[in-house]
């Protein structure tokens, strides 16, 4: 994705609040506001998985972290707006550094399994510890901090005014996210993912890339589980469940790994699909299902690698059947 064309989306994702009650309800931005948090964790899942080839059904484990801590923090230590998100951060980033601690050195289906398991461990662990984490009643929260700049005071009890805090950090979270995988730690971490073999052989630190790695992925998982928190006001063990890693996943495999955006295209499918289907059927994950089915057969690669490789084939001169061949 180009600056103009980053630059563009921004543009009409800040112009969009202003059809509420013309051209559509607030419904509609809600459900946006709900994507574009989701889009954000599968982009986090990408930088691992996509960059990394650290395959982990345990993202759930860092979102979930980054959620509770950002309304634990909002309850007993300080009601700011920053300091829930620098929570859900720091938390994010910290469960990912344990789990990477001890998983790294697994492949395939060990790490995947281990990741899973911590994240479970997690799981139960919100639910038994009642007086932290409100048991699987789950956690209210005390209500949304306003953004403080200087002398001006922004509330945040709008959910107009929430859509614009998720726009910015989505964003923000992209260039970050961009900055690492396009960095020499970037190409070194595509080396590892590509073959861990030759890449030690040249003298990267294979271990080492892969914890970073993960550590960056669980930040910034920790930032949309804190987005999250503040969306809802609450927190449950349900955003710690392993069907929350599992619904990222194919969000990122939807839109096509080792893209970043393209999680957020798998994030408007999926939460798209859901939504139009549920209000047809009560069997809507059936129908759901067979989608993610079908995508995996005819496109394993995502739609936006199948786009660009699409573009690729055809700035070469290649027909369609000579692209197969």
């Amino acid at each position: 994705m180009t600056r103009w064309a980053l630059a563009a989306v921004v543009v009409v994702l800040l112009l969009i609040p202003q059809g509420i009650g013309t051209l559509y309800s607030a419904y509609y931005v809600n459900l946006l506001t709900w994507v574009l948090i989701f889009g954000l964790f599968a982009m986090a899942l990408d930088v691992s998985l996509g960059y990394g080839g650290l395959v982990s059904f345990g993202h759930a484990a860092f979102f979930g972290s980054g959620a509770y801590a950002a309304i634990l923090v909002l309850k007993h230590v300080v009601f700011s707006l920053p300091a829930c998100l620098v929570a859900g951060v720091v938390a994010g980033a910290v469960v990912a550094a344990v789990i990477a601690y001890f998983a790294v050195a697994s492949r395939g289906v060990y790490l995947a399994m281990l990741t899973f398991a911590f994240a479970q461990l997690l799981y139960e662990s919100s639910i038994k510890w009642i007086g932290v984490t409100g048991g699987s009643d789950g956690l209210p929260g005390p209500g949304r901090p306003p953004l403080v700049l200087g002398p001006v005071s922004i509330t945040m009890a709008e959910r107009e005014q929430l859509y614009y805090l998720v726009v910015a950090f989505v964003v923000v979270g992209y260039v970050v996210a961009r900055r690492l995988v396009d960095s020499p730690f970037g190409a070194a971490l595509i080396a590892v993912r590509e073959n861990e073999a030759r890449a030690s052989a040249i003298g990267i630190d294979v271990v080492r890339h892969k914890r970073l790695a993960l550590a960056a992925s669980g930040a910034l998982s920790g930032l949309a589980g804190a987005l999250f928190a503040l969306f809802q006001n609450f927190v449950s063990p349900e955003t710690l469940f392993w069907a929350m890693s599992g619904e990222v996943v194919i969000m990122a495999l939807l839109g096509g790994l080792g893209t970043l955006y393209g999680g957020m295209i798998g994030a408007v499918i999926a939460v798209g699909f859901r939504e139009i289907l549920s209000t047809y059927t009560e069997n809507w994950l059936v129908f759901l299902g067979a989608l993610y089915v079908l995508c995996v057969m005819f496109f394993p690669q995502g739609l936006m690698r199948l786009r660009r490789r699409a573009a690729r084939d055809q700035s070469a001169g290649l027909t369609p059947a000579e692209a197969r061949r």
